[in-house]
């Protein structure tokens, strides 16, 4: 772990081939998180460079179309900057069109390896583009992101065993989910017991659940608590698309969580927001299959009377521009957006966990009146 650097550190976690290392690798990331000092988010010199950066880029940034692996058409970028770097990161940028890079955001390469700069051991052997490109304002805000929401799962669950009760958990569109797997890892570490929690990990893309597979079943805290068949409790990971069913009309039998997880995605849906890419850039809109409250919905009916759900705001930022110059589309959101879209189907904010400059992650409960009382936005 000595001379690991960040990309290099995701390779390892997640190819099976050396599970010392893999251990060694989310140690560190999980002492780092509960025990390390504060990770904190870019501050005014470094977010003023942020603003400089994102008017370089879009002087240098020129599109065209392209084919992908499937021979879809798609949008490919061009910077001569990035190009010259080779940095994975600076690739899925310029190719963020493309559906084997579409997971820039969600759980991807190149977002692992941005986790991976929580580790102090892996962070300091980054090289010049690794910082650049992964040190950024919006990258220091992922990591933050990703620590709040890994300490207030554990925080929650803890709650229920604390109590003698069996916890249900589950993280939805999840990427690999080095979250809740560090969020396991620690009640198990901290003797807990394994018969009393389920988790459950999902996320659309089949490369990410087979990661999380992987990982899961080289760490000595997960591999033996794996929930199959007859077993029916333990953590397990499996492809979903939470929206396949639109949770208005959706008649499957949808399993409940005490613990639910929706980071990372609430970004990308319409609805109860106070700034869109497009009205910003004033291009047409084009119109979901699903809005925000249709996800918002869903998580509704995915959780038990007293469940809590993590979630998370994303604010307007020079940073996100950056990104939205290579084709990214989002819906910002604010606290008092999120409590309106959250408040629609009675969820309640509780506390939040903490801020960065982009986001705000939050601990919202469930209000357990039936949703059918409740009138659509």
């Amino acid at each position: 772990m000595l001379h690991l650097k960040p990309m290099d550190a995701v390779a390892a976690l997640y190819s099976g081939d050396d599970v010392e290392l893999s251990g060694k690798i989310v140690a560190s990331l999980s002492h780092a998180i509960f025990n390390g000092s504060e990770i904190r988010p870019a501050g005014r010199v470094q977010r003023t460079m942020a603003r400089v950066s994102y008017r370089m880029l879009q002087w240098t940034t020129t599109s065209g179309k392209g084919k992908d692996e499937k021979g879809s058409e798609v949008t490919v970028f061009s910077n001569p900057v990035l190009e010259r770097s080779g940095h994975p990161f600076a690739r899925s940028l310029l190719g963020s069109s493309r559906s084997d890079t579409a997971s820039l955001i969600e759980g991807g390469d190149p977002m692992n390896g941005n986790y991976m700069m929580i580790a102090p051991e892996i962070r300091m052997n980054g090289a010049l583009w690794d910082r650049l490109l992964l040190d950024s304002v919006q990258g220091k805000d992922v990591r933050l992101r990703m620590a709040l929401e890994t300490r207030a799962t554990y925080e929650t669950a803890r709650r229920w065993l604390e109590r003698g009760e069996a916890v249900r958990l589950k993280a939805v569109a999840a990427g690999t989910g080095l979250s809740m797997i560090l969020a396991y890892d620690k009640l198990v570490r901290d003797g807990y017991n394994p018969e009393l929690i389920t988790a459950t990990i999902t996320d659309r893309e089949n490369a990410n659940i087979d990661k999380t597979n992987c990982l899961l079943d080289n760490l000595a805290t997960t591999r033996g608590n794996r929930r199959g068949l007859g077993k029916g409790y333990g953590i397990s990971a499996n492809t979903e698309d939470i929206l396949a069913e639109n949770g208005r009309d959706g008649t499957a039998d949808i399993a409940r969580y005490d613990v639910l997880t929706a980071i990372g995605i609430l970004e990308y849906f319409q609805g109860f927001s106070y700034r869109t890419t497009e009205r910003r850039l004033k291009i047409e809109s084009p119109v979901d299959s699903a809005s925000a409250q249709d996800l918002a919905m869903r998580l509704y009916g995915m959780t038990t009377d007293r469940a809590s759900l993590i979630v998370n705001t994303y604010r307007d930022d020079a940073s996100t521009r950056i990104l939205e110059l290579f084709g990214r589309r989002f819906d910002y959101r604010n606290r008092e957006n999120l409590r309106s879209l959250l408040a629609s189907v009675n969820f309640q904010p509780v506390r939040l966990v903490g801020s960065g400059n982009i986001y705000d992650v939050e601990v919202y409960e469930k209000n357990p009146r039936p949703l059918e009382t409740m009138a659509p936005h």
